[in-house]
């Protein structure tokens, strides 16, 4: 658990008043690569015993691992899928607007399963931070929009690791001014609290330090699972330069605008209108998960620095495969193809064996043999980079084709025109005393629960209009009665 060597020597360095990146511990030569305020929430670790801080490392984990399970099903989950629409929740919400929570036995044999996926269990083992603040973004950025202070704790997370910056992006494109300001907020907090304790670490690290991505580690070794690193390696160059921000800039731009097209607002249909009542709100969950799987992706992809234990995320992205798709009944609404093939379960089950196999640990790794790898290697030297860009490739076509993944988006039941030219919603129609539907008049969408001006001209449902006429009425029908996609509500 080298990682925990060096939280302890931040945590010391505050203490002592020493120099803060001047250090380096463990036989690895580790140094200081967090801002300062970093270094203020690593004081506890360094007055405890080594023994005790491991043990307690090793337990969090495992704890925020459940965590991030429990917060990625309640994102992906349909909300009311497990109640009647109207029924309310123990906390008084009404289904269709509250998650279904996951039941702790299968938090825990989830957590057990996923402690295998390679990530995880490097996070573990090394005694890094990585679930607690994959947990803190997940928690704060899946919030209602309307919460308190949301996206505050998402820029605390940016003042101790500046990667979770980019999800305040993906708040601002996705119209959240608000929750983006809170998250500026939380990181000029922390930057003002880093300089406060310690002004003089605080210049040196956001003038210089920064900067020193070489202090992090070598960028082409196969630990390294960025786009640079793979760039590193495919062209056997220790710096690629050039060859590797070209591409970073364009997959930045690129991967926000993808992650700003599959987010599906809590609470909205695919166009941003409210779901009718009645209509599962899981719609805009999963989209919400989905516009952070993506970002979490193009985060992991542009770092210069994306260790194999940063894929934590892979955790979030499994839950958004497993549930693409459920709740439906074709194979097309299931996000599969016509012919029946389930592709998210196909999908899922590619990244579960990717974040498993561990085959970047196959391939040789001495002295500089990264940098000398055979072109069927590369694929087992960089599993993660080369999978997230498949997934954002066909994600990326799939969204610019002008789809949208059918479990993305509320199921309407179509409206049908009745004998008199009126919108009619079999939903809202109770069965007649005989046991036919549509015992009593439907009315028209504008006036349920009243009547419209045809009704009061003399029209009545119960009349069976003459041959010829009900198509001629059906063609006549005003705009405010049928919707303008031709007879679809």
């Amino acid at each position: 658990m080298d990682d925990i060597h060096v939280y302890r020597a931040e945590g010391a360095a505050v203490r002592h008043g020493t120099d803060l990146y001047g250090f380096t511990v463990t036989e690895w030569n580790l140094p200081a690569t967090y801002p300062p305020f970093a270094a203020l929430l690593f004081v506890p670790v360094a007055l405890v015993p080594l023994s005790v801080a491991k043990g307690a490392f090793v337990a969090g984990n495992v704890a925020l691992l459940g965590w991030l399970i429990t917060l990625s099903l309640r994102a992906a989950r349909p909300a009311g899928a497990a109640r009647p629409a109207g029924a309310s929740g123990p906390s008084g919400a009404v289904a269709g607007t509250a998650s279904v929570a996951a039941p702790l036995s299968a938090v825990v044999c989830l957590t057990a399963a996923a402690l295998w996926l390679e990530p995880v269990f490097q996070t573990v083992a090394f005694g890094q931070i990585n679930l607690l603040l994959a947990c803190l973004v997940l928690w704060d950025v899946g919030r209602p929009d309307g919460a308190r202070a949301k996206g505050f704790a998402l820029g605390l997370a940016a003042g101790v690791k500046l990667t979770p910056a980019l999800f305040a992006v993906h708040l601002l494109l996705t119209g959240r001014l608000r929750a983006a300001c809170w998250a500026a907020a939380g990181f000029a907090a922390s930057v003002a609290v880093g300089a406060c304790a310690l002004p003089g670490a605080s210049v040196e690290f956001w003038t210089r330090r920064m900067f020193e991505t070489a202090r992090v580690g070598k960028a082409w070794i196969v630990d390294n699972q960025s786009l640079q690193g793979l760039a590193a390696r495919l062209l056997h160059e220790t710096e690629p330069g050039g060859l590797w921000l070209a591409p970073t800039l364009v997959l930045a731009v690129g991967g926000m605008w993808l992650a700003r097209r599959v987010t599906v607002r809590r609470g909205t249909g695919a166009d941003g209108r409210p779901p009718e009542t009645g209509e599962s709100g899981g719609a805009g969950e999963r989209g919400e998960l989905w516009g952070i799987v993506v970002t979490a992706l193009v985060a992991l992809l542009v770092s210069p620095i994306s260790w194999s234990h940063h894929w934590v995320w892979c955790v979030p992205l499994l839950a958004a495969l497993a549930t693409t798709g459920s709740g439906t009944t074709t194979p097309a609404e299931q996000g599969g193809s016509a012919s029946g093939v389930p592709w998210p379960r196909v999908a899922f089950a590619c990244v579960a064996v990717v974040f498993t196999a561990r085959t970047l640990w196959l391939v040789p790794r001495e002295g500089d043999s990264d940098l000398r790898l055979d072109w069927w290697q590369q694929p087992l030297a960089s599993p993660y980079p080369l999978l997230a860009l498949a997934l954002l490739g066909v994600a990326a076509g799939y969204v610019s084709a002008g789809h949208r993944p059918a479990a993305l988006t509320p199921r309407v039941p179509p409206a049908r025109i009745d004998g008199d030219g009126h919108a009619r919603d079999d939903r809202t129609a109770p069965p007649a005393a005989d046991g036919r539907k549509g015992g009593r008049r439907p009315e028209c969408e504008e006036a349920r629960g009243g009547r419209c001006a045809k009704h009061d001209a003399g029209h009545s449902a119960d009349r069976d209009p003459a041959p010829g006429a009900r198509g001629a009425r059906a063609r006549d029908v005003p705009d405010h009665h049928v919707g303008g996609d031709g007879g679809r509500s």
